[in-house]
């Protein structure tokens, strides 16, 4: 695989607060679960570097909780 990263995707994960946005965000990145995981406060956020093709791409994940303010209407 070439050392260079192919491409930047920037993906935002937002919903309700308890339905495990935080526990797939830790599997997915780092291939754990915490049992103990305490709720998000604000955002979080983490890197996960993947090969597509041979080759590198990069995503940043951002991670926030929504709330009614956040209403898509």
């Amino acid at each position: 695989m070439d050392d260079d990263v192919l491409t930047t995707l920037k993906l935002l994960i937002i919903g309700e607060s308890g339905v495990g946005k935080s526990s797939l965000l830790l599997r997915f990145t780092e291939d754990t679960f915490d049992p103990e995981q305490t709720a998000t406060i604000g955002v979080d956020f983490k890197v996960k570097t993947l090969a597509i093709d041979g080759n590198k791409a990069k995503l940043a994940i951002w991670l926030t909780w929504s709330r009614p303010s956040f209403s898509l209407a």
